[in-house]
């Protein structure tokens, strides 16, 4: 009996090391991984113990569902990389540029979307640069520009991590400071005539090429949404001014996001001003309730890791409770 019970053992662990490595190599298929000899062990432990996360994750959690990823190999390192959100000063210090939410003519409708508007630039990817402070600094400037003026237009990030002296290109920044200096400088230019280079030559300012010949948009104010964390104020200002950027923290299972309204218990923070990557909440909604799971209100959250991951590049994230800090950063702004 011991002796079967063994070989049965013996038979599922094969299985199991065989399925693995079928996943694996699926895996760096599907994602274009190649990795050095040297790399390849890592890098397969990285993706195996993600793997298991995963499994378990979902067959427990009703809400929101893991997928694999192009960060399912990444160490914790190289994930720590993506963000980039480092805000100088306290919220609570920043009163001085609040102004009351604007008071609407009409009702708040139940949902607002964003991603399908013909003023919202595709999905884009920051790389491994900690610059998410750019492009959410640049995705409300592209939508409100064309908004005003009828014409799309794509504006450069790449332009705030070169030329923004007031933050740290690659390694962070935050979206009020990028505002202050594109009013500075005198617009920030369109991407056609500087292009991403998912990266940065050096400390910011010493490669600039800015051009004002090229400039695309330009600041005219901004502020912070208040009162905050008020979901309402928040509601308010995405139909009254488009797009908002928002800072949150970042767990390790976002990383894995691929459908649901993402929560976590752990990033319900004490305190909020813990916020490390920057994001764009571009509308809001609730889920219909189903047998399992109740109606579930959340917002709709612009990434800038890439249109394949999340929901092409977009996540749901719970809305009422200031999940990750969400909604005690949020900002506007406006154009010339």
């Amino acid at each position: 009996m011991k002796f079967l019970t063994a070989i049965i053992l013996l038979t599922v662990a094969v299985a199991m090391a065989d399925k693995d490595e079928d996943d694996w190599n699926f895996f760096k298929f599907q994602f274009g991984k190649k990795h050095s000899p040297k790399e390849e062990g890592k890098r397969r432990l990285n993706f195996l113990a993600r793997k298991r996360a995963m499994e378990k994750h979902n067959k427990e959690n009703k809400e929101w569902q893991m997928g694999e990823n192009k960060f399912s190999d990444l160490s914790e390192d190289e994930k720590v990389s993506l963000l980039g959100a480092k805000p100088t000063i306290r919220r609570e210090r920043l009163i001085s540029r609040e102004v009351a939410y604007p008071v609407l003519d009409r009702a708040l409708p139940a949902s607002i979307d964003y991603r399908t508007h013909k003023c919202m630039q595709p999905v884009k990817d920051q790389g491994q640069c900690g610059s998410c402070w750019s492009f959410a600094t640049i995705v409300p400037l592209e939508f409100n520009s064309c908004n005003k003026t009828g014409t799309a237009v794509a504006l450069s990030e790449q332009m705030m991590v070169d030329c923004d002296t007031g933050n740290g290109g690659c390694n962070g920044g935050m979206y009020d400071r990028a505002w202050q200096f594109i009013q500075a400088k005198g617009g920030v230019m369109k991407s056609s005539s500087y292009a991403y280079t998912s990266g940065t030559t050096g400390t910011p300012g010493t490669s600039c090429k800015f051009a004002s010949t090229a400039v695309g948009a330009k600041v005219a104010s901004f502020g912070w949404v208040t009162p905050y964390p008020d979901p309402t104020a928040i509601m308010t200002n995405l139909q009254s001014n488009g797009p908002l950027p928002s800072g949150i923290k970042v767990l390790n299972s976002l990383y894995s996001y691929a459908s649901g309204v993402y929560s976590d218990p752990a990033c319900i923070l004490a305190d909020e001003n813990d916020i490390e990557h920057a994001v764009v909440i571009v509308g809001y909604g609730t889920t219909t309730a189903t047998a399992t799971v109740p109606a579930t209100p959340y917002w709709i959250v612009r990434n800038s890791w890439g249109s394949g991951w999340g929901l092409s590049g977009y996540f749901f994230m719970k809305r009422g409770v200031n999940m990750c800090n969400i909604e005690s950063w949020a900002a506007f702004v406006k154009v010339v």
